[in-house]
């Protein structure tokens, strides 16, 4: 339709790109301009401006997908041309020429292209343009016959290549055609020339791409012949994608261990059950060809009443491990069970009538049995943190508090392990429990720097001497550094190391993740996260800390995506409502946000949750509710509450206020304030004002490591 020069707009300081248009197509050139014009969205080239021949318009570095790519970015990238297309659709625009070539692949994501041949309404008569089948050959064009074929003949639906009218579906099985190409490297509907690519579309199946393939079964039905046969709606696609990006394939040596039943008169004992059925789920995790599902996820279910079919259907699993265990005195009754979950047949079960000093040798004989299931061995059985019993159960009911992540249950959860390590002073997990309570508060916001880190440090320092092989130990090292140290790139090999100890471990891979963010290095970043998520389904912390990560590198439409499912998980989690308000606010929609800002704090009034509102208030253009936040949090900092640097610099950041920003930047630096914690809230709003020498200055500081 014309020529497209990369420009430099002065007045702005950016490059642009600028379409000239060809006088033979004005109509397809008006067209493309208000089908941008209609729409604001990251996932899509935006339009600056328009003159009767020329669209000024964003300026993308990027190149097209070339497949075949490994099923996780494939998946990745396909969210994104998902939620582009999804906001078309939503305006009633229909692209019709979805193509590898009309989709960039950018630093900051997925870029969709070229909406000249869109359909705008339902009544808008088109230009009709002959199809060709490769991107850079010539098309045919004639504006007056009707009924001719319009877009791109390897990737049109059958309805495009019939010449009949086209709505959303037909970009849904344009969608597929790209994807199946993604993931496998060939296109769906090969030819040498327009009309072998038309005539498969309309007659042939594509050649079976693998089965095992996460989504190899939501391609087959973007690509079916008949419009109501495929998804009918973008967010339907989304949806059958993230159910493919969260779960891995079903496969028969697969177990999922459900907390144990406390049927005990002691309603105090539960977290003797929990913690019974997390060591035998750590022992069967160490046990070769085995996949056992995570522990959050497995505990998910508790409490619920879930049938074991639903559970083994959300976990992807083929076998569940359920017990019970009846405490009185000094004896208990452990009974369990193994149960292949899709008939419902009992596989082994047994009960066990033992001392409690047994405890021990109990869970060693049902790791092994189950192991013996599977023709396989435990590797070494189940790992004695301690041989003192009661340092044992305390260790137990403080990792019971520390799953549950609030303030109170952390402080429950210090207790316990500072107990275990009176009893047993070189119990390696309690100290690397006890470092990551301190890391959690301090993160929060719950605690000042200076209450935290000599705690947190001696902690982790003396499991460190006891036991540098663990891999808990070692992420434990990595998240102290991480949350404490302004050298927080020395985490990184601390992660790694927890990863090669136990490769199944989901949070040590999110906070990889993070870690990987924070250097840059974005695709490996998303990664890693997308692998917690998939070795951890149900978890909303994992879920969580995915979001954060996204949002860091300001891929706010996943991020709210990944924080939306943690919510789901566990409604009005605090994350979740943290990252969903800030992600709305990097996509402009600042009025939205106030809503999950506001709640979050209504449910915790920490500073750093009111500073985030404050944030919220300004972009949204209430710069008088954003000021009185920054007066509550200024009064309650003069009453001696600690108050972090960070949730003052969040509000005046976001009121503009250069001088103030300066002031509060220097005292986060003070504080000091972990790298990570500014790039997961005021990050990539700071950066609009990296101009400024003095910013720029406390930036480097901050993030030079």
């Amino acid at each position: 339709m014309g020529e497209v020069y990369r420009a430099r707009d002065p007045r702005l300081n950016r490059d642009v790109a600028i379409k000239v248009s060809a006088a033979r197509f004005p109509e397809r050139f008006e067209r493309e301009a208000k089908a941008i014009a209609a729409l604001n969205h990251p996932n899509i080239c935006q339009i600056y401006d328009v003159g009767p021949d020329y669209l000024v318009m964003e300026f993308i570095e990027g190149a097209p997908p070339v497949g075949p790519l490994p099923s996780d970015q494939a998946i990745r990238y396909a969210l994104q041309i998902c939620a582009a297309l999804d906001a078309a659709h939503k305006k009633n625009i229909t692209h019709r020429d979805l193509k590898p070539s009309n989709i960039l692949v950018t630093a900051s994501g997925v870029k969709l292209l070229d909406f000249g041949l869109a359909k705008i309404g339902p009544k808008t008569d088109e230009t009709a343009f002959a199809a060709t089948v490769p991107d850079n050959a010539t098309r045919i064009m004639d504006p007056t016959e009707e009924g001719t074929v319009m877009g791109t003949a390897a990737y049109m639906s059958p309805e495009q290549a019939r010449g009949e009218d086209a709505d959303a579906r037909s970009d849904i099985f344009s969608f597929g055609a790209v994807l199946y190409e993604l993931v496998s490297g060939r296109r769906a509907f090969p030819g040498n020339a327009a009309i072998e690519s038309m005539a498969a579309i309309l007659r042939d199946e594509p050649e079976p791409l693998d089965a095992s393939s996460d989504i190899s079964a939501v391609i087959t039905r973007c690509l079916c012949k008949s419009p109501a046969s495929r998804f009918q709606t973008m967010g339907e696609v989304r949806a059958a994608l993230e159910d493919a990006r969260l779960v891995p394939a079903e496969d028969t040596s697969s177990i999922a261990v459900l907390p144990f039943t406390n049927i005990g008169a002691d309603k105090e004992n539960e977290y003797f059950g929990d913690g019974l059925a997390e060591e035998i789920l750590n022992a069967l995790s160490q046990v070769d060809g085995l996949r056992v599902a995570a522990r959050t996820s497995s505990f998910f279910f508790k409490g619920k009443g879930a049938e074991l079919s639903e559970v083994a259907a959300k976990l992807r699993v083929a076998n569940i491990l359920e017990g019970s265990v009846r405490r009185s005195g000094n004896r208990i009754r452990v009974m369990v069970q193994l149960v292949d979950a899709r008939n419902g047949f009992h596989l082994w079960s047994e009960r066990y009538d033992r001392q409690m000093e047994d405890i021990f040798d109990v869970q060693d004989d049902i790791a092994r049995a189950i192991a013996r299931r599977f023709k396989a061995a435990p590797a070494g059985g189940v790992k004695r943190s301690t041989n003192n019993l009661e340092a044992y159960e305390l260790y137990l009911k403080g990792r019971h508090y520390w799953h549950q992540r609030s303030p109170a249950t952390l402080l429950s959860a210090i207790q316990s392990f500072e107990e275990t390590i009176r009893l047993d002073p070189n119990h390696a997990l309690a100290w690397a429990g006890l470092a990551d309570c301190y890391a959690i508060l301090r993160a929060y916001g719950w605690v000042s720097t200076e209450e935290s880190r000599p705690r947190a440090h001696a902690a982790v320092m003396r499991a460190m001497a006891l036991a540098p092989a663990l891999w808990e130990v070692n992420y434990s090292r990595g998240l102290f550094t991480l949350y404490f140290d302004r050298a927080w790139r020395e985490a990184g090999p601390y992660f790694r190391k927890a990863l090669d100890a136990n490769p199944e471990a989901s949070i040590a891979h999110v906070y990889q993740s993070v870690f990987l963010s924070l250097e840059g290095r974005a695709e490996e970043a998303v990664t890693h996260a997308t692998l917690a998520c998939r070795l951890d389904p149900l978890s909303p912390s994992i879920h969580g800390v995915a979001s954060m990560v996204l949002y860091t590198l300001r891929r706010f439409d996943e991020a709210m995506l990944a924080a939306q499912q943690a919510l789901e998980l566990q409604p009005e989690y605090l994350i979740g409502l943290w990252v969903v308000g800030l992600a709305l606010c990097g996509l402009g929609r600042g009025t939205e946000a106030i809503k999950p800002l506001e709640r979050a704090v209504a449910l915790s009034d920490a500073p750093g949750f009111v500073g985030n509102l404050g944030l919220g208030y300004a972009r949204a253009g209430r710069l008088d509710d954003a000021r009185r936040l920054l007066r509550e949090l200024e009064e309650r900092g003069g009453r001696g509450e600690y108050v972090p640097a960070l949730a003052l610099l969040a509000i005046h950041t976001a009121l503009g206020d250069l001088p103030a920003m300066r002031r509060a930047h220097e005292k986060t630096l003070g504080e000091p304030t972990p790298a990570f914690a500014l790039r997961v809230t005021i990050g990539p709003f700071l950066e609009e004002f990296r101009d400024d020498p003095e910013i720029r200055r406390m930036l480097g500081e901050l993030y030079g490591g």
